[in-house]
């Protein structure tokens, strides 16, 4: 099949994709292993966070609204939590439900500040605390905030680095898309993901707390356990396979992407779902509980929880805040097979209720087993059993990552790649499509296109 050109707005600048390919290679790194462990190391000694959690109505500067029960911040800015009713139909398939929901209308900055340093391509990663974190200090990008973080709603500093990315060069615009978070948890939210390429006018040494490293370093550091953070990976998503077998990212088999997006065109459009907001005080199977938390009434799913933080490095001394707190970690699941074109991905039509577009490319599993487990209203999904205890598919990748430690306390998720041995048929279900590897590289780079937990889950390719 004679590969077609794809509209430049889909791509990788041809100028940055060589490197790209070299910095995942490998290339000239600017500290070796050693120095980045003791940094890192040195970052969490340095970490000075401390939380404790506390009922909801003892949340300093947050209210709930007493004939709603709707959590909101004073200030009216930041985010709110608030109930959804959902109606969801496929077919003759009907599930209804109601559920707490994070609300925050603001769009977010998720920027990487990258570099040419003794001809290798480093990206700038950030130490950072958050309340919910795993292990304390994560890698982050080097800017994450929202806007009421960066127009300073909190009273704080104002972001290092934010102007590169409020007002973009275009000529040091690597990547910058909107992309959506977490559809399940999440009401219609996005952040701009963005990668910027700076010149001379940002010097070598950098501010404490911050560090150049190259893409080879950063898929080694993905491979520990909660030590790359969400949002670093949601942005990186976007470079798996770019530039590779020296071949232009912006370049893939026409037919096949057509058919891929016309097969997501056809879920979404006999996908029904009605989301509509509702006050937490109306929500049929939530409540406040003896803690003063608001939690599912057969302890399932997730709760919402009150933090009081403290911390002496923060751009804020002391603020409170909710937060969502999950009993068990989920698991996140990738299947491999080697095709024509090179690797496929075994990826499904994801419908959430808090996506725009209802249905978005997700990765092939997604679940929390304790959802599942007894519980008579949900079907397992597709492939439930092999990933929750793999047997004849081999592992190829195995880790722990952590959500998103501003709005997720203390969460993470199993990520499982899995491969279908050579000769082995699966009979698929109408919401899962094998696609090449490129083709979900397009879908990644079309921007809200391809969800959180597949943005994931597909960095660990790196």
């Amino acid at each position: 099949m004679t590969p077609v050109m794809l509209p430049a707005g889909v791509a990788l600048p041809q100028e940055y994709a060589s490197g790209v390919a070299r910095s995942r290679n490998g290339g000239t790194p600017l500290h070796d292993d050693a120095f980045v462990d003791g940094w890192i190391n040195a970052a969490r000694k340095r970490g000075s966070l401390n939380n404790v959690q506390v009922p909801l109505d003892a949340v300093q500067g947050w209210h709930r609204e007493p004939e709603t029960g709707n959590i909101h911040h004073q200030t009216g800015r930041f985010f709110s939590v608030i109930g959804v009713h959902v109606r969801h139909r496929v077919g003759h398939h009907e599930l209804e439900w109601d559920q707490p929901i994070i609300e925050q209308p603001e769009i977010g900055i998720l920027g990487i500040l990258a570099k040419y340093i003794d001809g290798t391509l480093h990206f700038c990663l950030q130490a950072k605390e958050e309340p919910g974190n795993v292990g304390g200090v994560q890698l982050s990008p080097t800017v994450q905030a929202t806007y009421s973080n960066y127009t300073g709603a909190h009273g704080g500093a104002r972001p290092l680095f934010i102007e590169r990315f409020i007002e973009p060069d275009p000529a040091g615009r690597l990547f910058a898309r909107l992309q959506t978070e977490d559809g399940g948890r999440f009401l219609y939210k996005s952040n701009r993901n963005m990668i910027m390429v700076a010149g001379d006018e940002v010097p070598v040494e950098l501010p404490e707390g911050f560090i150049w490293l190259t893409l080879c370093q950063i898929a080694s550091l993905i491979r520990r356990d909660n030590l790359v953070n969400a949002c670093t990976r949601s942005i990186l998503a976007c470079l798996v396979g770019a530039g590779s077998a020296g071949e232009p990212a912006y370049t893939a088999g026409g037919e096949g992407l057509r058919d891929t997006l016309q097969w997501l065109d056809d879920r979404r459009a006999v996908t029904h779902m009605l989301t509509r907001r509702i006050g937490l005080n109306d929500l049929k199977e939530w409540r406040l509980d003896e803690k003063g938390y608001f939690s599912h009434v057969p302890s399932a799913f997730f709760r919402i929880v009150g933090l009081k933080v403290s911390s002496q490095t923060r751009e804020v001394g002391s603020w409170g805040q909710p937060i969502i707190e999950n009993p068990a970690p989920g698991i996140i699941g990738l299947l491999l097979r080697e095709g024509a074109e090179g690797t496929e991905l075994l990826m499904q039509a994801k419908a959430e209720a808090g996506n725009r577009s209802t249905v978005q490319l997700g990765p092939t599993a997604q679940f929390t087993q304790g959802n599942y487990e007894g519980n008579q209203k949900l079907e397992k999904p597709f492939l439930f059993d092999e990933f929750s205890a793999p047997g004849p598919f081999p592992p190829v990748h195995e880790s722990r990552q952590a959500e998103e430690g501003a709005r997720f306390y203390r969460e993470y998720n199993l990520h499982r790649i899995l491969r279908l041995p050579e000769g082995t048929e699966l009979a698929l279900p109408p919401d899962y499509r094998w696609l090449t590897l490129r083709q979900v590289q397009v879908l990644v780079h079309l921007g809200e296109q391809v969800n959180s937990c597949a943005r994931s889950i597909i960095s660990c390719l790196l």
